[in-house]
């Protein structure tokens, strides 16, 4: 996800999957509902995502992305929402602006991924829909008052044992191609004074100065170089000796309180040599 704002807030229920399509398996998730707060100054978003389904059923139907603007709020509907409709039990996904229907697609299948790209500008009044790299549709009738994102909500529906999941989740207020796709990079993690739990895939210490390195395979990038950084933590969790943690890459050097919440923590604005990444338990 191409942003520096954490990805989901601690109420989201959203499950981590694999999906097995082809013998080939993906990365997702689905099976939830989750909230991404963004930080209301983008009058101009570009979103992109890959959804997909696994059976023809209404108890599947719902919208996998809505995207909530400051005349209203999380969760409020306005002339300024823009909501992605996914209905399995008619094969077919919509664009919807204030609830109401604006475009529907042509006839989609389950067990496929279908990649979405919307660019919705609120001065221009435009909001754009690609679907799987080509542009669709134009709604050219939207609000032109500037309104600003402030939130995305996703609910990818789960019934008995099929589920909608989503992949490839960027959300930007820069340009990016719409077949641009997440690569993950394969990396080397050093733990020196952190204990691994290989059930919960989740490393602990109570040492000061205890470790964590993380060194990224860089040359499965293919000539393309790195921008921009953050580094952040799905979760944590506030011990007793533990209170902060440093984070190290490059020149860049910074000291954080452990959130209470448990919700994790983000570092930003780091430089983009990031061959080291260095995490470091502190008092």
């Amino acid at each position: 996800m191409n942003t520096s704002y954490m990805l989901f807030d601690m109420a989201s229920n959203m499950k981590s999957l694999t999906k097995t399509l082809n013998s080939i398996k993906y990365p997702c998730f689905g099976g939830g509902d989750a909230k991404i707060n963004l930080n209301a100054e983008n009058t101009k978003l570009y979103v992109a995502f890959e959804v997909q389904y696994d059976y023809n059923t209404l108890y599947l139907d719902g919208y996998p992305m809505q995207i909530f603007m400051d005349d209203g709020g999380y969760g409020i509907v306005k002339p300024s929402t823009v909501q992605f409709y996914l209905k399995p039990s008619g094969n077919y996904m919509t664009l919807n602006i204030n609830g109401k229907e604006i475009y529907k697609t042509p006839r989609t299948t389950e067990n496929t991924w279908y990649r979405v790209y919307l660019v919705v500008d609120s001065v221009a009044g435009i909001v754009d829909l690609y679907l799987n790299g080509d542009k669709i549709y134009s709604y050219t009738s939207y609000v032109k008052t500037g309104v600003k994102a402030t939130g995305v909500r996703l609910v990818l529906q789960k019934y008995n044992s099929y589920y909608v999941t989503m992949k490839n989740l960027i959300i930007s207020d820069e340009y990016f191609p719409p077949n641009e796709e997440i690569v993950e990079l394969p990396a080397t993690v050093t733990a020196d004074g952190w204990t691994y739990d290989s059930s919960s895939n989740k490393y602990s210490t109570e040492q000061e100065n205890s470790t964590l390195t993380v060194t990224p395979d860089m040359t499965v990038l293919d000539g393309y170089k790195v921008t921009a950084c953050n580094v952040g933590a799905g979760s944590t969790v506030l011990g007793d000796t533990i209170k902060n943690i440093k984070c190290d890459v490059g020149t860049y050097s910074n000291t954080k309180e452990i959130p209470s919440t448990g919700i994790g923590m983000y570092f930003d604005n780091l430089p983009t040599n990031i061959s080291n990444i260095t995490i470091t338990a502190k008092k």
